[in-house]
């Protein structure tokens, strides 16, 4: 099973990217997820995780500085940034040498098929959307 932790911290997208998740990797991925980048870094001291989705706008430790964290002290982690604003973010994290970046709101599909191919997972089979809540 992959590990995959979800950094949101806007309560309702994180119930609706972490609602994705679950009903597209459910056989997949353990998913833990977290509200701030603090927590995130706890989290990772704690445990492994193949995947980190961080948003980037965050109080107290921003998606920046988790990137920044993560590429050095857990290299082999990738990672996913994304943000609803403030694109100069997304070209930083961009050129942090993440895997991807996504704006929100998310293209569902174009977000699990990343996913699944950092995954390897064969992505032909059906993607479950969620309805932006």
């Amino acid at each position: 099973m992959k590990r995959l932790l979800l950094v949101e911290d806007n309560r309702l997208e994180r119930k609706m990217l972490l609602h994705l998740l679950k009903e597209n990797l459910y056989s997949f991925a353990n998913i833990d997820v977290t509200n701030d980048g603090i927590s995130a870094i706890e989290y990772l001291s704690r445990s492994h995780y193949d995947l980190i989705i961080t948003d980037l706008i965050m109080p107290k430790v921003d998606g920046i500085e988790l990137i920044r964290n993560v590429k050095k002290k857990y290299p082999a982690s990738k990672i996913i940034a994304i943000s609803g604003s403030k694109p100069y973010y997304l070209l930083m994290a961009k050129k942090l040498g993440i895997e991807a970046v996504f704006t929100k709101p998310i293209d569902q599909d174009r977000f699990l098929k990343k996913i699944f191919e950092l995954f390897n997972i064969n992505s032909k089979s059906k993607i479950i959307s969620v309805k932006q809540i």
